[in-house]
């Protein structure tokens, strides 16, 4: 996928006219560039901007390089910009609270690779990582983390705008986050990628008790049930309440578990039909199961 369109594709995206779409431009109402012989350029930054302020959607992914379930088409990094560069002024951009830079490389890195999964297995997780450990080694504030989460929750929100929307018939994927976990960014990069992928899909949100959790898979007979674990505030309960919410969640429902807190000492000792170490193993699980038969409980 390009990151910079002409008003004919942005029109043809949104299924507007392209007069339409130059006005805007030459209003200010989307932010252009303009070529050296004077043609409108609009940078996939300024398009996020245009769909987020005017709660706009596009309708045909196609136009704008987009293949049928929203994922761009990858090319290849400019020599010049090595990943760890990116991840490195990703991390700075994040604590220095810079919502624009943020957007700018948030865009220009889905734009070059293949999708949600890369964007947040290879830029957001490793940049998060580093600002965590820079907290933890009382070189930065935790109101910039947090400022952070804030910033690229926004951001991969106006992302989601760019999916095109499922179709009526597409499974369903539902999830949230446990008792006591209020991370809320992996768990709507769960549900970007599943959207990806070309499923429907609730996110119930976070820090959300089991009996609750179970009552809305009851209600909604999702295919899979994803529960995203950054955090345990106590093993022993957390491994009850699970056990009983397995238990009790209804036949042909898969449970789908990921996240930091998903140790080695702790994912034997529960039951689920998959887990995913990244959003790339999901995104494959996603693919896979959208057609087939949901995967046995071990």
């Amino acid at each position: 996928m390009n990151d910079n369109f002409t008003p004919k594709q942005i029109a043809s995206a949104l299924q507007v006219s392209e007069s339409s779409v130059k006005r805007w431009c030459d209003q200010g109402v989307i932010r252009t560039d303009r070529t050296l012989g004077g043609h409108r350029r609009i940078p996939l930054e300024c398009l996020l901007e245009f769909l987020e302020s005017t709660n706009r959607r596009i309708i045909d992914p196609v136009a704008i390089g987009m293949d049928q379930l929203g994922n761009p088409m990858g090319r290849i990094f400019a020599k010049q910009s090595t990943q760890a560069a990116m991840i490195a002024k990703f991390e700075q951009s994040l604590l220095l609270g810079s919502e624009a830079e943020c957007r700018r490389m948030i865009s220009s890195w889905y734009s070059t690779h293949s999708g949600i999964a890369s964007l947040a297995d290879d830029l957001l997780c490793p940049a998060f990582r580093a600002i965590g450990q820079l907290w933890k080694s009382g070189d930065t504030e935790i109101y910039q983390e947090r400022r952070g989460c804030e910033i690229t929750l926004k951001l991969i929100h106006e992302l989601r705008r760019l999916l095109p929307e499922p179709n009526g018939i597409a499974p369903l994927a539902m999830g949230g986050t446990p008792p006591g976990d209020q991370y809320q960014l992996p768990n709507h990069l769960v549900e970007l990628v599943f959207r990806e992928q070309g499923w429907r899909t609730v996110c119930l949100g976070s820090n959300i008790p089991f009996s609750s959790l179970l009552s809305a898979a009851r209600k909604h007979m999702p295919k899979i049930f994803w529960l995203s674990v950054s955090h345990v505030e106590n093993s022993e309960s957390f491994l009850l309440e699970f056990a009983d919410f397995a238990k009790r969640l209804p036949k042909g429902i898969a449970i789908v578990l990921g996240g930091f807190a998903m140790t080695d000492d702790l994912r034997p000792k529960m039951a689920y039909s998959a887990y995913c170490d990244g959003m790339r193993q999901l995104a494959a699980l996603a693919k896979t199961m959208k057609t087939g038969s949901p995967t046995q409980m071990p």
